[in-house]
């Protein structure tokens, strides 16, 4: 399941569906536990996903190597038929420079762009992440809180 689903559907939960009962949500701790163990399931694809982005990555960067490798020896082939006259391997030997220096920025820029990618990914699975947890957080105090108040009304009431 989709992380973003479940936390959309505990938020509900938690802020929609719950009774209130004094101005306070009253939770059912089991509901939240169900909800919690399906997000800690999901969160396994998520990551699963970033790995996967991950290869990707790795492969974009391994198949720009083998292009680069292409190009290089494109311009090999070229320069040694035009040894023939001096300023025409010249010429081939600028011509290949070029293009392995293009080959090599071309595959600098795909790897700063995988990287960018793949660390945009991994940012927005942590500040879910941490969006979740900080909502954990709040159910668990806000449960917390209201066990004090009804351990105080119960004391009160005796």
């Amino acid at each position: 399941m989709d992380v973003e689903f479940l936390i959309e559907r505990l938020e509900r939960y938690i802020l929609e569906e719950s009774p209130k009962l004094f101005g306070v949500r009253a939770v059912n701790e089991d509901e939240v536990r169900t909800h919690l163990t399906q997000l800690r399931a999901a969160i396994p694809d998520e990551v699963l996903q970033a790995r996967e982005v991950i290869a990707e990555r790795e492969e974009l960067l391994k198949t720009a190597h083998q292009e680069a490798q292409q190009i290089l020896a494109a311009a090999r082939t070229k320069a040694e038929e035009l040894m023939v006259e001096h300023r025409l391997v010249q010429e081939a030997r600028q011509q290949a420079e070029i293009i392995a220096k293009r080959a090599k920025r071309d595959a600098v820029v795909l790897r700063s762009d995988a990287d960018e990618y793949v660390f945009n990914a991994l940012s927005q699975l942590q500040a879910e992440l941490n969006r979740l947890l900080h909502i954990v957080d709040n159910g668990l105090q806000k449960l917390e809180v209201d066990r004090e108040h009804a351990l105080q009304v119960k004391d009160e009431g005796t």
